[in-house]
């Protein structure tokens, strides 16, 4: 995702360096950016801590069985 990312905000800069892009339409990308960003970072953070959790909590079979009767 970080490379796609990169990708829309190279995109973005050029559209700017053209003059395409009316004002409204380059806050409202420079927002959708900023708003990528962070659910890329938070996206990353969950699934650490995901794999964390799930590398810890695993019970062995003869403990789960004796849990369970």
């Amino acid at each position: 995702m970080t490379e796609k990312l990169e990708q829309y905000k190279e995109r973005v800069n050029v559209l700017k360096e053209k003059g395409e892009l009316t004002p409204d339409a380059e806050i409202l990308l420079e927002e959708m950016l900023a708003e990528l960003t962070e659910l890329n970072r938070s996206n990353k953070a969950l699934r650490r801590v995901i794999l964390k959790s799930g590398q810890g909590s695993a019970m062995s079979t003869r403990l789960r069985d004796a849990l369970y009767e």
